[in-house]
């Protein structure tokens, strides 16, 4: 994995995905056709226990006879012994993430709906142990800057090493895989909640399957009609100039670090012109590492670190470290971390099917390039966009695929004003055409709601009714961004 992977994958490091909820009705007798045996899901910073299954299906939906994969199924049984007859199912993030992978380390979100109501997780064909498409590189490989010449090579080799056609490896046909999922388990209707590229899934499988679902939970939403890529930059922009204001506006944070700002740039601009030879603590093996840091390696890690509330807490703290006395190591250290969990959790081959199919076609041709050059994440984007898919195939992408979804379904959808690449005004884009929806907004968070506060709670209860009306929501007002590091120490009392 690459550092080009890292600047434009939906989702970040450790909170990439999260899982889509389902209330079905249940055929016991329908469902015993799958048959499911005690399994581990999860990976090395979290596990839990399970239920597992696998069903066969064909590479070419539109072929039958056509080669098969297998898709992997988890189940959570409910914590109650007389669950409701309408499980959960959860449409994961990246893309390239799974939601077997995912789901542990963010159980506790899903404690109150998972009391009465089942969860599925379904790797999707992919992704996870679903024919998982992913790319091994070489340490060199792996180290890989914005070069395109590199990138489109890189790229080249991922595409060679796969043994299937990664044209059918796109959302149009994983939906597809979806609702036969849904058959064989002898499921009515479910209720979907999506994080990120998984909200892209959730609005498709709407659009093809309206019967089917039963509410729907769009969480970071990238709607249909969006084609992500090149305006990354200017949205992460946007949430870094927030978290300067929001720090100068904070007594604690601008006495402690002053001119945050103005100092963050002048040092990304000093590491464009003389990257620094940093040693730091790889914090996985405890042995001392050393990293050539430069402008693209903090950029990316301000990037990735900001798709979280408690990542911008500790920011500028550690932003205050490097320009004022010259430690760069915990920034250094926080490319190490945040670098090899995004490349741990996210499957290359799928990722690049998805996008080099459903993104990059639709993007258009820039021909101002001085917003994306102000950015700190610079052009870099738009050009290596390009040479990432130049030797991909067009994969499965079906007709009104970038339309807008129109629907009634129950739908709670969810913001945070801090998100680095999924903004609320891409939540309101969606909710336009969504004519049963309530859109949550919530003040200096980032990237993923549903472990914020009381929203697991609010959650469970629009799940349990089925309804966006008369939610209890006066709990949002106490939600607050975590307080500002001003050291080592923590935030000040």
């Amino acid at each position: 994995m690459n550092i080009f992977y890292r600047a434009i994958g939906l989702s970040g490091s450790s909170i990439v995905l999260l899982l889509a909820l389902a209330v079905l009705t249940y055929t016991p007798v329908l469902q015993a056709a799958v048959e499911f045996d005690s399994c581990t899901i999860g990976n090395d910073a979290a596990s839990m226990e399970a239920l597992c299954a696998s069903i066969e299906v064909p590479i070419d939906r539109e072929n039958p006879s056509s080669a098969t994969i297998n898709l992997h199924i988890a189940k959570i049984s409910a914590s109650n012994s007389n669950a409701k007859l309408d499980p959960i199912t959860l449409l994961a993030g990246g893309p390239g993430q799974a939601a077997t992978e995912s789901y542990p380390a963010l159980a506790f979100a899903f404690r109150h709906v998972h009391r009465d109501r089942d969860i599925f997780l379904i790797d999707q064909r992919g992704t996870g142990l679903s024919e998982q498409l992913n790319c091994e590189h070489s340490t060199e490989e792996k180290n890989l800057e914005f070069n395109a010449v590199r990138i489109e090579k890189v790229s080249q080799q991922c595409l060679d090493a796969l043994d299937v056609d990664p044209r059918f490896f796109t959302t149009s046909v994983a939906v597809q895989d979806l609702d036969a999922v849904r058959e064989l388990l002898g499921i009515e209707q479910w209720n979907l909640y999506g994080i990120s590229y998984g909200t892209r899934v959730a609005l498709h499988y709407l659009r093809r399957f309206p019967q089917r679902v039963r509410t729907m939970t769009l969480d970071a939403v990238v709607p249909p009609d969006i084609s992500l890529g090149p305006e990354i930059a200017l949205t992460a922009q946007g949430a870094l100039e927030q978290l300067f204001t929001r720090c100068e506006l904070d007594d604690g944070c601008n006495e402690a670090f002053p001119s945050l700002a103005q100092k963050t740039k002048a040092l990304l601009e000093k590491l464009t012109s003389a990257p620094v030879q940093v040693q730091y603590e790889n914090v996985t093996t405890g042995q001392l590492q050393q990293m050539l840091f430069d402008a693209k390696h903090l950029a990316v890690t301000l990037r990735l670190m900001s798709y979280s509330a408690y990542g911008n807490a500790i920011l500028p703290s550690m932003l205050f470290d490097a320009y004022e006395n010259n430690n760069l190591a915990p920034l250094a250290r926080q490319a190490n971390i945040q670098s090899a969990n995004l490349d741990n959790s996210l499957s290359a081959g799928m990722h690049n099917a998805v996008i080099c199919t459903e993104d990059a076609p639709y993007i258009e041709d820039i021909t101002d390039r001085t917003p994306y050059e102000n950015s700190y994440l610079g052009t870099d984007l738009i050009d290596g966009l390009a040479a990432n898919c130049k030797p991909w195939p067009v994969g499965v992408i079906d007709e009104d695929f970038k339309t807008p979804v129109v629907s009634d379904v129950p739908t709670l959808i969810m913001s945070g004003t801090a998100d680095p690449i999924t903004p609320p005004e891409f939540g309101e884009s969606v909710a336009k055409h969504l004519n049963n929806s309530l859109h949550i907004v919530n003040e200096h968070q980032a990237h993923m709601q549903i472990a914020t506060g009381c929203i697991a709670s609010i959650f469970a209860e629009f799940v349990s009714l089925a309804s966006v009306d008369n939610l209890r929501t006066e709990c949002l007002e106490r939600i607050r961004a975590p307080a500002f590091f001003v050291d080592a120490n923590g935030p000040l009392p």
